[in-house]
Parts: structure tokens; sequence; C-alpha cells
């Protein structure tokens, strides 16, 4: 069996999100290349344009995607819940042994091990 830890998730996504943005790049280079083109020669076939356009789209939802996904896992590895809220148990485990003693301290009791 495989266990896939909180840091591979991250890991993985931070890769495949740099090979989006290097992708993107590239892409951005096409279009400025194609951009010039057009401005040289009027009658470029507009599916010439139309297909890098329609990949910069895709690549630019992709690339948001696997940001969410990053943002979570790391939210995730930080204790954060999906409501943007996280528990601090630390905290909590201490305030409730200060409101223990304190009963304790009011009733007399014996201390607890």
């Amino acid at each position: 069996m495989t266990t896939i830890t909180q840091e591979q998730e991250i890991a993985e996504g931070t890769e495949l999100l740099a090979a989006l943005y290097a992708a993107v790049r590239s892409l951005r280079r096409e279009i400025e290349a194609l951009t010039a083109r057009v401005q040289v020669d009027d009658a470029m076939k507009e599916t010439d344009i139309s297909r890098p356009m329609t990949d910069v789209r895709g690549l630019v939802t992709q690339c948001t995607k696997a940001e969410i996904f990053l943002n979570e896992c790391r939210k995730k590895q930080a204790g954060i819940a999906r409501g943007d809220y996280a528990l601090d148990l630390d905290r909590a485990r201490s305030e409730i042994g200060c409101k223990l003693d304190r009963l304790r301290r009011c009733s007399d009791a014996a201390p607890i091990s």
C-alpha cells in the first residue's frame, strides 16, 4: 500500500504548476510572434490566430485549478478547514487544563495526574 502525504501532494502540485506556467510563457511568445505576423500580413487566416488563443484559455484554466488545489493542500497541511478556520488544539488543551484546575481548586479535589 502506498501512502501519499501532504508534502508529496504539494510537491507534485508545485511541479505541475511550474510546468503549466512554462507552457503559458511559451504560448505567450507564440502569440507575440503571431501578432507581429498579423501586423505585417493582413491576409492571415483566422484559424491561425484562434488556435493559440484557445490553448492559452485552456492553460490559464488549468493554472487556476492547480493554484486552487495547492492552496487547499497548504491549508489542509496547516490545519485550516474548508471554511477558512483553524483549530489551535494546543491552546484549547491549555485552556481546558486551566478550567479544570480552577474547578479542582473550587471543590478542593485531589489533583489528577
